[in-house]
């Protein structure tokens, strides 16, 4: 069986890329989690099972368990009512438009058995998007530039983008609780440029050659070995 998280995963790929060797360290630390850790995974399972219900029924469920604070089910109703939209969009530029929730995605032909989960992707004519919910409300999170996105996106374009042979990519964030949202999108041609210029970094992340780069990706990307990394102490 595959390991449920890849060395190089798109989430962390904001200290890989710099920081070479902190895959592989922080492969040795045990990851505690946290009570953040814990509710953003409860807010992705809901806001799932309410895109899943409205691809079922053709409407958005309205009544709230017991069991979901109102602060969780108004902002994933947030996150879902911008999926509905985006759906619409799809489905108007093909009628056919392909529709996937928690979707694998794989971007191992330019990150050694690099993977990731889509929230949500849609597929037509017209374009592929990818959009990630992010559930933290402590800092905005770009989307122009941004690594895991692009990532997410070549995943998308490898798993799908024979379907409608689609020529530009859209990555969406979608922060409800600071009603934040941002998309980037490029041609294919730039995404696949991009997808070529970070392989050679990939292959010396998964082998876990390189410097130490300490920088702000220490801190704000919680990289598990900046309390016993020599590097960054200095």
């Amino acid at each position: 069986m595959p390991s449920e998280h890849a060395l190089l995963s798109a989430s962390s790929s904001h200290k890989w890329l710099i920081c070479h060797p902190s895959a592989k360290m922080e492969a040795t630390f045990h990851d505690e989690g946290s009570s953040y850790a814990v509710e953003g995974t409860a807010a992705h399972a809901l806001a799932e099972k309410r895109i899943r219900y409205f691809l079922d029924k053709g409407k958005v469920v309205t009544r709230k368990p017991k069991e979901v604070s109102p602060e969780m089910w108004e902002a994933t109703g947030q996150y879902v009512d911008i999926c509905v939209e985006k759906i619409g969009e799809a489905r108007a530029a093909s009628p056919d438009a392909e529709i996937f929730v928690e979707r694998r995605l794989d971007f191992s032909p330019w990150v050694p058995q690099g993977f990731g989960t889509g929230d949500l992707v849609l597929v037509s004519d017209k374009y592929i998007e990818v959009v990630d919910l992010k559930y933290g409300k402590g800092v905005e999170v770009a989307a122009k530039g941004n690594p895991q996105m692009r990532l997410y996106g070549l995943g998308a374009y490898n798993e799908l983008g024979m379907l409608y042979g689609a020529k530009r990519i859209r990555m969406t964030i979608v922060q409800p609780r600071l009603n934040h949202i941002d998309s980037e999108e490029l041609s294919l041609e730039e995404l696949l440029s991009w997808g070529e210029t970070i392989k050679p970094l990939a292959k010396k992340a998964f082998a876990g050659e390189g410097e130490l780069t300490p920088g702000k990706h220490c801190q704000s990307a919680f990289c598990r070995c900046r309390n016993t990394c020599r590097a960054f102490s200095e």
